[in-house]
């Protein structure tokens, strides 16, 4: 009977610190604590690997390699000890939350000492390691299928914009303000020093950061913290619509995607509802590839743009004609998407459901 044991994570872990990156260019991955940073002709590490960001925002972040790597001066490179498997540890790492063990408050740092001493419950028998890591691997692979996919969607759909509406385009369209062509509106935050406001239960209303912007792709439908449903009527937080596109104008200004569902968001999103569906395309893709440093009126991108500027951002709105010409060709990439998006976040439920229900033992596998 396999025993899920208590010892120290240093046990089964071998860490080293990774180095500063090579200035040389080629194939290998350079791995920091956001993932991957460029790509070199040298590696520090072959062979399955898993790194840890070591500091500061993207402390205790988690990724599993199984190719020759440079693993960068801001992350942690970990190796299983003989006995043990590295795709299990991976997941073990990942469920374990290696951020709240971080030293410092506004510059998190982890350290090997550190590493070593957290205390963890561990599967001691390989095959059901193997087969723990499997199933979740399952999972993972379909996700990183679909979102490969979708980018080569994504991708097509914007080679076709780029050509009929940057390359071709007309000097007789006509150009406007924003907010001569669609409704815009901004979210809000309420009282940060009011908790009661916030919560973690996604059966609240989903609240959508810059952040979360940050993790999904075209389109998007959860967030990593949710309001009340109290806040949002107390403080009269618009909803977002369902179809409708967010765009970020602060701080990290220009990620857009497409609400998936109704939700709202915070103070530095701006939602653009159009007036007709085959408007949606065209506007996507205008903004995400606007040049928004246009905009500023200072050196500073993060602070210059403001709601005011974003409604009144120059809007060049092609003949109808042509829009519905390019909706018939973009909307199925569109549709399809979607639909792979909801088969995603279906998926990354499902594992991360399972996720500590194996790890712990609490579900078993049949060997």
């Amino acid at each position: 009977m396999t025993e899920w044991k208590e010892c120290k994570l240093g046990d089964v872990v071998f860490f080293s610190n990774g180095k500063s990156r090579p200035d040389t260019s080629g194939y290998i991955p350079i791995y920091g604590g956001n993932g991957i940073l460029e790509y070199t002709d040298q590696s520090n590490n072959d062979g399955e690997t898993i790194i840890i960001g070591r500091v500061g925002a993207y402390c205790g972040s988690v990724y599993y390699e199984n190719r020759p790597v440079w693993v960068s001066d801001n992350a942690l490179a970990a190796k299983p000890k003989e006995q043990y498997y590295a795709k299990y540890l991976y997941y073990l790492l990942k469920f374990s939350d290696l951020n709240q063990y971080a030293e410092g408050s506004s510059h998190p740092l982890l350290t090997q000492s550190l590493l070593n001493s957290i205390d963890i419950v561990f599967c001691d028998n390989i095959d059901e390691q193997k087969a723990i890591a499997e199933v979740l691997s399952s999972l993972d692979d379909k996700i990183d299928l679909l979102t490969r996919q979708n980018k080569t969607l994504e991708d097509l759909a914007q080679a076709y914009f780029r050509k009929w509406f940057i390359e071709d385009a007309s000097d007789e369209w006509e150009v406007g303000k924003a907010k001569d062509y669609f409704e815009i509106g901004i979210g809000k935050t309420p009282p940060r020093k009011e908790e009661h406001w916030f919560s973690k239960n996604n059966n609240d209303v989903v609240w959508v950061s810059i952040s979360d912007m940050g993790k999904a792709g075209m389109f998007i439908g959860d967030s990593s913290e949710y309001l009340t449903k109290d806040a949002v009527k107390q403080f009269n937080i618009k909803r977002v619509p369902k179809g409708a596109i967010i765009l970020s104008f602060k701080l990290t200004v220009g990620r857009v995607a497409i609400a998936l569902r109704d939700f709202t968001t915070n103070e530095a999103i701006a939602h653009f509802i159009y007036r007709n569906l085959y408007e949606r395309e065209y506007l996507y893709f205008y903004l995400k590839t606007f040049d928004y440093y246009s905009l500023g009126s200072t050196s500073s991108i993060a602070t210059a743009v403001n709601s005011k500027i974003i409604k009144d951002m120059p809007f060049v709105m092609p003949d109808v004609e042509t829009l519905k010409k390019y909706h018939k060709i973009a909307a199925p990439m569109f549709s399809k998407i979607e639909s792979n998006t909801n088969q995603i976040l279906t998926l990354q439920k499902i594992r991360d459901t399972l996720l500590p229900k194996l790890i712990s033992g609490e579900i078993r596998l049949k060997m």
